[in-house]
């Protein structure tokens, strides 16, 4: 999570080391989104501005782990969208991720796994979801691979089978 109370930038380097000493092959972060229901967003709930900068951390440590670690997947996570509706998780595809998970499970299920306030696309079905995510990445010139393994270069050059 980046953009949690009392985090400083020495912390996010020590991340990006943490991932690379840990020869990680795929990385999933975001930005940290209070939830209203737990302790830690109960003594830090959202105060104007700071969710956009939290988006604006985010991806910037998208963009340095993409620089460091240039073989891994890393996620554009929902939580990107949740605080850019329109744009959030493209602009993690152009900060430097390299793979997007939309939550497609049923959809009378998901009211019920709200990491955060906000999360996008609670009500609406698989098909949509699909529709939508092709629309914006082609507004970003990038294409999705669908029924293709996604194994990040990392991991094919370790040669694990």
């Amino acid at each position: 999570m980046i953009g949690l109370p009392g985090q400083t930038l020495r912390h996010l380097a020590a991340d990006i080391v943490f991932f690379r000493d840990m020869d990680l092959d795929m990385i999933g972060m975001g930005p940290f989104l209070p939830q209203s229901d737990t302790p830690l967003g109960e003594c830090y709930p959202d105060i104007p501005g700071a969710a956009q900068r939290r988006l604006e951390l985010s991806l910037r440590m998208i963009a340095v782990t993409r620089l460091v670690l240039r073989d891994v997947n890393i996620a554009a996570t929902t939580a990107l969208q949740a605080i850019d509706p329109e744009n959030g998780r493209e602009r993690g595809i152009l900060a430097g991720a390299n793979v997007i998970m939309p939550n497609v499970g049923d959809v009378s299920r998901r009211k019920d796994y709200q990491l955060y306030n906000g999360k996008p696309s609670l009500d609406e079905n698989s098909q949509l979801i699909r529709e939508k995510l092709i629309s914006s990445l082609a507004a970003i010139g990038e294409t999705p691979r669908f029924n293709a393994h996604g194994d990040p270069l990392h991991y094919q050059k370790r040669g694990v089978n």
